[in-house]
Order: structure tokens, then sequence, then C-alpha cells
């Protein structure tokens, strides 16, 4: 188990939960559009809000933010020490430190006094692409990050400062695993997930799923991140995902949907498209398992096993509730009914 630390008021690490963390993408030139983003990562359900402090002015951005938030925001910094010491005293409540250029033992030392004197934590994150050079295998890599690492630790400590959380990423999937492996059979400290520069939606949301899947299945991991090339609010939706099918987490209503095949006589595709539409409309909460199935092959077990379900047949259909089959349905009613004897169960249960 690793340790707890605090960004902000959030608890990162121990017993808690896995917590969420988001980046902001807007432009720090468009103040309201920047605001508009973080308020949409909120309600989205993000735990904590990075910001890419680049040089003065964005320093004012943090209590701009900060009176619009109730989630804390930390604070990326890279090359400037003085960048990093203004953002502590704007009131960051986590700062991101980079090892591979912000590296310099004085700056890092007065850096963490004063961390350690406004009582905020400290992220120690390391990227594949801070390298600038080539390494003979993603093993390799993932040795030289964890080395570079306890280097910086050693800096951190020395100053009697243990608030501190780390994270190793790479762009691959293996050297960030084995990175993450390597540092949690040594270290306590908690551990913030992502593969970085992960690429667009799809092939972003593939790696990040293997990558943090792998890690969290095996213990590992106190706060993740996922980086797509798409806007910061599917990020936190990909997040909930990964987190809810490893039952680490619970945001909702999981829909339990068949692949379809040419057995199927319906457009089930476009059934369950819009059924999740209509969830996400009606902002469904209650955390239950849905079946919607396409055939008898799958369908009736896979109803029956869910809290609440639909089974085709041809054109008809069974609504299951586990051993029960509470009414039929068809094609063009599937959503109505089904949802009508959701808020029905709910009701009763209530």
């Amino acid at each position: 188990m690793t340790k707890e630390v605090k960004i902000g008021n959030l608890k990162i690490g121990g017993n808690n939960p896995v917590r969420i963390k988001g980046m902001l993408k807007t432009s720090t030139g468009d103040i309201k559009a920047l605001i508009k983003e973080a308020i949409v990562l909120e309600k989205e359900g993000v735990e904590a809000i990075r910001l890419a402090v680049k040089d003065k002015k964005d320093i004012k951005i943090i209590p701009i933010l900060k009176k619009h938030l109730s989630v804390p925001i930390v604070a990326d910094v890279h090359f400037q020490p003085l960048i990093a010491l203004l953002a502590i005293e704007e009131g960051i409540d986590c700062l991101r430190l980079n090892p591979l250029n912000i590296d310099k033992a004085k700056d890092v030392r007065q850096i963490v006094r004063a961390a350690k004197n406004y009582g905020i934590s400290i992220r120690v994150g390391i990227n594949s692409g801070g390298f600038k050079r080539d390494f003979s295998t993603n093993k390799s890599l993932a040795k030289e990050m964890v080395k570079k690492c306890e280097n910086y630790l050693k800096l951190l400590e020395g100053e009697n400062f243990f608030d501190i959380m780390v994270s190793f990423k790479g762009s691959d999937v293996i050297s960030t695993i084995e990175a993450n492996k390597i540092f949690s059979e040594k270290f306590d400290y908690p551990l913030h997930l992502g593969i970085t520069a992960a690429g667009p939606f799809f092939d972003g949301v593939i790696k990040s799923s293997i990558g943090l899947g792998n890690l969290l299945y095996q213990g590992i991991g106190d706060v993740i991140r996922v980086s797509l090339t798409s806007p910061s609010f599917w990020e936190i939706r990909a997040a909930k995902q990964i987190l809810q099918s490893l039952n680490l987490r619970k945001f909702g209503p999981e829909i339990i949907s068949c692949p379809t095949c040419s057995r199927c006589s319906v457009d089930l595709i476009k059934i369950v498209d819009k059924f999740s539409k209509k969830l996400k409309k009606n902002n469904f909460k209650k955390q239950i398992n849905i079946a919607i199935m396409g055939c008898v092959v799958n369908g009736p077990g896979e109803a029956y096993q869910a809290d609440i379900g639909v089974a085709f047949g041809n054109k008809r259909a069974a609504i299951f509730k586990k051993n029960k089959i509470l009414g039929w349905t068809n094609e063009d009613n599937v959503i109505i009914d089904l949802l009508k004897f959701i808020d029905k169960d709910q009701d009763t249960k209530g």
C-alpha cells in the first residue's frame, strides 16, 4: 500500500480510491474558454485539474480558476524554476516538476522549501519524450526513468519533504508498465499513471486501457490521467470506464451488449447507441448492469445475469430481471419499455 498524500483536500494513495485527473487544453490566452473547459471537466467527474503554466501571465489564471472550481488545481511547470515558485505563492494545490528540465540542485531545493512552507505536494513526473536520445529496449528506457527519479527524490527527501507523488509515462505501453512496476517494488509514494502522447482517440484509448488496466489490476496506481489527442472530456470518460471495468470504482450503469452477428435480426447498434444517449441525457446514475442482447444464444443468459436486460429473438424481445421475465417488447419500443421497467424497479427499491 502506498502512503497518503494530498492534492489540496483530495486524498491520494493509502486506502483512498484511484483518483481521476484531467488537464486543460484551451489556450491560457482565452480565459473564458479555459474556465468553460474546466467546468465541463468537473461536471464529467474529474477530481483534480492540471494547468500548464508556461510564464508569468499564466500565474494569474490560478486564482481565477480556483474561484470557479471546487476541485484542486495542479501547476505543470517546465524549464523555469521561478515560475514554479510563483505558482506556489499564487496558491496552487500541487506542483508537477520534471527532473529532465528542472534539475539543478539549488533550484530544486528552493522550490521544495517553498512547497513545504505552503503545505503543498509535488509530483515528480518523468516522460519518455524528455530524454533526447533513443533506447535499445523499452525496458532499458523504464530503468532509466526510475534511475532519474530516484536521484531526484534524494533532493526532495534531503529537505525532509515527503508529500510526493511520482509518474513514469512512456509513449509506449511496455516502458510505462515496467517503470511503474520497478518503482512500486522499492517505494511507497503514490503513483500517477498515464501513457504519454498516446495518440488519437481510438489508438489512445486502447493504449491507455491496456497500460493502465494492466497496472491497476496488479494493484499499482493511485491516480490516472488518460491522454488523448481529443477533447479533454473524453479523457475523463475513458478514465471512468477503465476504473469501472476493473470494479475499482462505480460511476453509473454498465451496459452489456453483444457485438451482433448474422443471427441478429434487429439494428442493435442503433438501439444501444440511442439507449446510451438516453441514459446520459436523463443523467441516470444508478449503478446497475443493463444487458441489451441481439439473439437467443447468449442473450437470455446475459439478461438473466444482469440486474435487468433485454434479449431479442427474431423481432420480439423479452425483458428479464434475473430469473424472471418482466414483459415483452419489440425493436420500435424497446428503449421506452426498458427504461420504464428500470424506473419501476428503482422506485420499488427506493
